[in-house]
């Protein structure tokens, strides 16, 4: 009887650990696959992670719950013409720190990608919102 009541109650627990977790859910899984690029998003400041990062917001945002996913989709847009101004440009982002560079672009240029990184900037309710709903939806934790 012990016996039965010890792998009854294992068996338990570990159900409850794997919906917890989102263990089978496609959005907790994209989420959870890719929380370290999520969790130190911007910190590298170049094309190629930028790219990155469009991709995986985009990726994610097709799993996600219909109540959520334009957030997603906002991130990821944002997040894509950054580098769409960038590269229009004929600039990386990891050359915005070098001034001869920047003192090559135009009046034109330098507004279009203010302007994406302005677009971007103006995220933050979706941001918060992805945030919140993937420790509901997911129990993780983004920072």
């Amino acid at each position: 009887m012990k016996r039965t009541a010890a792998v009854l109650i294992t068996t338990i627990v570990a159900i409850t650990t794997l919906s917890g977790c989102g263990g089978g859910d496609p959005y907790c899984d994209a989420v959870d696959k890719h929380k370290d690029s999520l969790n130190t998003f911007g910190e590298t400041r170049t094309d190629a992670a930028y790219v990155s990062y469009a991709k995986l917001l985009t990726d994610i945002s097709k799993d996600a719950p219909a109540s959520i996913k334009a957030d997603w989709k906002a991130l990821a847009t944002a997040t894509t013409g950054i580098v769409e101004a960038q590269k229009k440009a004929g600039i990386k982002l990891e050359e915005m720190k070098d001034k001869a560079k920047l003192k090559k672009l135009d009046t034109n240029q330098l507004k279009a990608i203010n302007a994406a990184y302005e677009k971007f900037n103006g995220t933050t309710k979706q941001r918060n919102a992805v945030v919140k709903n993937v420790k509901q939806e997911c129990k993780i934790k983004l920072s």
